[in-house]
């Protein structure tokens, strides 16, 4: 909306006639497994799937890794010109793409040229990178942590019920709350006790 508003003036009287169609891309890194395509065009329709009269706005979802799914079926020689470009966007300009001596190949490459050349694009893509690796960084220190976790708690659960299991034999009539929110270490020094026949007032000093 925002682009075709900027094509115009406010007190323009031709107002139909200076705006033109807007066509926006999105580039997803991703496959839509529901929607097996490598270009997915929207447009406004209704109810009817009419689409909208004198329709301005049309978008337009790139699925990147699709284009090796193309290439599997057709062949790399036997790309459309926009596949080319699509497949030349995903891998970059490696040597297969470059042995085709096609315009296509040409052209992004020239583009890739100017934005390289264009710093402070180069620096927001720098940016932009470095914040996806510290994101997956951190995702895997919590993943890491998470398992580290879990295992701590399922350690100090199987000391606590062998710990409990072994009091419970050795003295049947006292009560077992005293056993409980106790650290690992508690559990492991109570359960060696146990083992070594220790009386009931040396487990309980263990406790405190």
């Amino acid at each position: 909306a925002r682009m075709m508003d900027h094509q115009v003036n406010r007190g323009d009287i031709l107002y139909s006639e200076n705006i033109h169609e807007v066509y926006t891309i999105l580039f997803v890194n991703d496959i839509d497994r529901d929607n097996l395509l490598l270009i997915d065009t929207y447009m406004p329709r209704n109810q009817l799937v009419h689409i909208r009269k004198n329709n301005l706005l049309t978008h337009h979802n790139v699925y990147l890794p699709f284009i090796d799914a193309v290439v599997r079926e057709k062949g790399l020689k036997n790309l459309s010109r926009i596949e080319l470009a699509i497949y030349t966007l995903y891998h970059g300009i490696t040597d297969d793409i470059i042995a085709l001596n096609s315009e296509v190949v040409t052209m992004m490459k020239e583009k890739m040229d100017q934005f390289n050349e264009d710093e402070e694009l180069v620096l927001a893509a720098s940016k932009r990178q470095l914040v996806k690796i510290q994101h997956h960084q951190e995702k895997v220190r919590i993943r890491q942590e998470g398992k580290e976790e879990g295992l701590k708690e399922g350690e100090l659960l199987k000391a606590k019920e062998n710990t409990l299991m072994l009091f419970k034999s050795k003295y049947p009539q006292e009560d077992i709350l005293i056993l409980e929110n106790l650290t690992l270490s508690q559990y492991n020094e109570i359960f060696k006790a146990l083992i070594e026949n220790k009386n009931l007032q040396i487990i309980k000093e263990m406790i405190k």
